[in-house]
C-alpha cells in the first residue's frame, strides 16, 4: 500500500491530503509552518494557536476518526485572509461522532483525552462539524487593522 501526501499551495492557502498516520501530521504541521513563515510573518502573533488547534484537529482525525488506518485519507485547508480570518477545514473518512453531545459534556479532569473542543474553541472563533461529524470546520476572526 502507498502512502499518499500531497499538498497544493495558492497565495493565501495551503491544502494538504495524507495517508492516516502519525508521522504525517507532523509533516502537514511542518509544511504549514513553513507556508505562514514565508507568506504571513505579519500574523506571527497568530501562529500558535494556528499550530496548536491545527495538530488537535488533525490528531483527532487520524486517530479517532480514521482509527490509524493508512489506507484512510485525511484533506486539510488552511486559507487565511490577513485583514479578516484565519480558516481550517479538515475532513477524514471515518463515520464521524456526535459532536453536539461531546460540546456539552466537559472533559474530565483526570482524562488523557476528550479536551480537543476547549483547546479549539478557546483559541478559534468558531468550531463546527458537519452532520455526520467527520468534517471539521474552524474560524479565528481577525481585529481589522487601524
Amino acid at each position: 500500500m502507498s502512502h499518499i501526501f500531497d499538498r497544493s499551495v495558492t497565495g493565501e492557502s495551503v491544502s494538504v491530503t495524507f495517508s492516516s498516520t502519525l508521522e504525517n501530521i507532523d509533516r502537514t504541521c511542518d509544511e504549514v509552518t513553513g507556508f505562514l513563515k514565508q507568506g504571513f510573518k505579519e500574523m506571527a502573533e497568530h501562529f500558535f494557536a494556528i499550530n496548536l488547534v491545527m495538530r488537535e484537529a488533525l490528531t483527532n482525525a487520524v486517530r479517532h476518526g480514521n482509527g490509524l488506518d493508512p489506507g484512510k485519507r485525511v484533506t486539510f485547508l488552511l486559507e487565511i485572509d490577513p485583514h479578516r480570518s484565519i480558516r481550517m477545514v479538515v475532513e477524514d473518512q471515518g463515520d464521524g461522532f456526535d459532536w453536539q453531545r461531546a460540546r456539552q459534556r466537559p472533559p474530565n479532569d483526570d482524562d488523557d483525552h476528550g479536551r480537543g473542543l476547549v483547546i479549539m474553541t478557546a483559541y478559534f472563533s468558531s468550531c463546527g462539524y458537519n452532520r455526520k461529524g467527520n468534517r471539521l470546520i474552524l474560524e479565528k476572526k481577525l481585529s481589522p487593522l487601524i
